[in-house]
This record gives structure tokens, sequence and C-alpha cells, in this order.
């Protein structure tokens, strides 16, 4: 049997850079299958229990599919970040620790699985994430060193991606360089990447959290130019139109997780 369940951090502290923890697990034996995911401006550090033994992956993906092939059988869990979330819970910048080839993560690594092995011992959902909120709680840090890109992706989401990036630095009250050396510090991807991604993410929670079934309102709502450009936009990043796109994925829990299995 498959189990997926998502749920909210209850610490309110946490609850600033963590949008929600996922628990997939399947308990059957279903060799080669595998699912897509699609690009997102949150960030997710993901757990692979098997045995006694952990894999720890972490993701920022700004500009195309990747595929995940599931051991069988599996338990996962899964923390999606909110923008510059996770840059409050570790020690160097963002770009230092990741490797987009790999993905895998090993900052926290060993000293972080036996508390992960007590959240994938816990059976009761709520204890899961308390101690999921422990954990991160206990490596929490202030950044003083995000205030300039902090600024920037508010700004960012508060035009659905729209805003130039001389009108963004003149607002911030910094030279464009600043800005781009920051935000690749802190995001490990440009303006124009983030933007995109803004735009796209915005447009899914338009068609299926709003209801909005009708592609050419929610091109409209996102902000891009015409059709023309939301089918492209879409097309460059998901490799499908969008009536493809939304035909083809499958909601994940109650959070903003879209994923398209393997047929």
């Amino acid at each position: 049997m498959e189990r997926f369940v998502t749920v909210k951090p209850k610490n309110e502290l946490i609850a600033k850079y963590i949008s929600y923890y996922y628990f997939h697990d399947s308990d059957e034996a279903d060799p080669g299958r595998s699912f897509v995911f699609f690009p997102h401006f949150k960030h997710g550090f993901t757990a692979y229990k098997t045995g006694d033994s952990f894999v720890t992956k972490y993701t920022m993906n700004y500009d195309r599919q990747m595929r995940v092939e599931l051991p069988e059988p599996f338990h996962k869990l899964g923390v999606a970040f909110h923008p510059l979330g996770i840059n409050h819970f570790i020690s160097e910048p963002v770009f230092k620790l990741y490797n987009g080839e790999t993905v895998e993560f090993s900052h926290w690594n060993p000293e972080i699985y036996p508390e992960l092995e007590e959240v994938f011992r816990a059976h009761n959902l709520e204890h899961k994430r308390d101690l999921l909120d422990q954990l991160f709680e206990k490596r929490f840090r202030q950044n003083p060193d995000l205030k300039i890109v902090q600024q920037a992706v508010e700004r960012i989401f508060s035009s659905f991606g729209t805003i130039q990036v001389d009108e963004l630095a003149d607002q911030i009250g910094v030279n464009r360089k600043t800005l781009l050396r920051h935000f690749h510090k802190h995001l490990n991807c440009s303006i124009e990447e983030y933007k995109k991604v803004v735009k796209f993410r915005t447009s899914i929670q338009a068609a299926v959290n709003m209801g909005m079934k009708n592609l050419t309102e929610v091109s409209l709502y996102s902000l891009y130019y015409d059709q023309s450009d939301f089918t492209n936009r879409f097309k460059e990043l998901t490799g499908q139109t969008p009536g493809n796109f939304f035909a083809s994925v499958q909601k994940m829990g109650e959070e903003d997780i879209f994923w398209k299995f393997d047929e």
C-alpha cells in the first residue's frame, strides 16, 4: 500500500521558513516506478530510509523536469522550504552546498541520522511533525546577509514575476551587480530564472487552487504577454502544453505538490 500525507509545521518560528512536511512510503514491490516533478521556487530536502541507512537529498529546481526513481519498498520524508528558508538552517551559502547533478546533501550528516530515525519510527503524524520542528529549531540561526535578496524576492512575488532587474535594484537601493551577486549566492540562480518559475507557479495556483479552468483566463491572471507566451513558457519548463500538463499531473496531499507518474 502506498501512502502520502502533508502537514504544516506547528512551531511558529519554523513555519516562517518551512512551508510543509510530507511523508511518502510504500510497502509494496513496484520495480521501475518513477515520477517527474517540475520547477518550483520552493526548495526541498528529502530523506529516504532503507533498513538502517539514510539517503539525504536537496533539490532546487528552477528550469526543468526532474525524474525521481522510487526504490521498492520505500520510506521517505520531505521538507518544503519557503523562499530563502533553508538559508536559516545552514552555516554556508547555499550555492556552496548544492550539487545539481547528484542532489545529494550531507551538510547535517551524520548528526541528523538519530533524529531522522526517531521521525520515521513515530506512528502519529503530529508526533512526526513535532519532531521535525524540533530538529530544525535546533539548527536555526539568524542570517542578516539575506536582507537584500529577501527584499528582491518579495518584490518579484508582488509583481507576479514581471518586475525588471534595473527597477528591482532601484527599489531596493543597491546597484545591479550587487543584487545579482546576492541572488546567486543565496538562491543559486539568476533573477530571470526566478521570475520565470514564479510566473509558472502562479499560473498553476490560479488553475488548480482558484478553480480557473479557462487557460486564457489563467494566462491573463498570471500576467503572461499573451496565450502564445503562456504556452511557450510552459513548454520550456515542462515539455508540455498547459492543457496537457494540467491533464497529466497528479496533486499530492494538501499542498502545492504536482507530480507526473509514469504510465
